[in-house]
């Protein structure tokens, strides 16, 4: 039985990572990737919505234990028990475990099939996109609040050497961002270093680099903020979902 109900519970291994992913849905693969304090039912509310609305979405857990209460997660979190897999305060180093979820990647798209696949990294997470880009199959990445590396507003969590490679990537990618006006862990110059580095546009005409900016100082853009987001005017799912759609199907 599955520890998130409506959703298949597997177990996936790549290398020295071994994890439970939890899954659902028809259609072109899209990885969800959890923010702090964990796999929380808000999370879970926006897999619902991204499988309802025609794809596979794919939920990795990284830390912490499936719907548990967010003052346990917040305690569990890497925050205060940093393990390897995760670099909370190098700038210009990629997680370890960022392989794993390329490795992800390729076996969703081989399992789904389609053009490639979705991925969407929010805060702790949200930078590992960057690095998961380097799969071929990823092509419709999701930066939403990423907010690391701690103490630097201009560093992100990926090695200079592959972002650029990023950037230059000879295939049709456009990266999407996501973020409150200000917000203090998701500081502007991150942002504005992404635009910089994914400037111009792709073959098609379409902006190498997207970002979606919500007045005001929330943070989760996509979950426990997402009606502050609604209230200022801007559905950041249905943003998220056009940019799978335009990218996917």
């Amino acid at each position: 039985m599955s520890a998130v109900p409506g959703f298949e519970e597997q177990s996936f291994s790549h290398g020295e990572f071994s994890f439970r992913i939890f899954r659902k849905g028809t259609g072109p693969g899209v990885i969800l990737l959890h923010e702090l304090p964990g796999l929380t039912s808000e999370t879970v509310e926006f897999a619902d919505f991204i499988a309802a609305n025609g794809f596979h979405v794919v939920m990795p857990l990284l830390f912490g234990s499936p719907l548990q209460p967010l003052n346990r997660g917040f305690l569990k979190s890497p925050l205060l028990c940093i393990r390897h897999e995760f670099n909370c305060f190098a700038n210009g180093k990629s997680s370890p475990i960022t392989a794993a979820l390329r490795g992800l990647c390729r076996n969703v798209h081989a399992d789904c099939g389609g053009k490639g696949v979705g991925a969407i990294g929010m805060c702790f997470t949200g930078g590992f996109v960057l690095t998961m880009m380097l799969e071929p199959a990823l092509l419709a990445p999701v930066a939403a609040q990423p907010s690391l590396p701690f103490f630097d507003k201009c560093g992100l969590d990926v090695e200079p050497d592959t972002l650029n490679a990023v950037a230059e990537l000879p295939y049709e990618v456009t990266l999407l961002g996501l973020r409150f006006k200000h917000d203090r862990f998701c500081p502007e110059p991150r942002m504005d270093r992404l635009r910089q580095t994914f400037s111009g546009a792709t073959t098609s005409g379409a902006p190498r680099f997207e970002l979606v900016e919500i007045p005001g100082a929330g943070h989760s853009t996509l979950t426990f903020e997402y009606e502050a987001a609604l209230s200022q005017g801007i559905d950041t799912r249905r943003r998220v979902l056009d940019h799978l759609q335009r990218q996917l199907l």
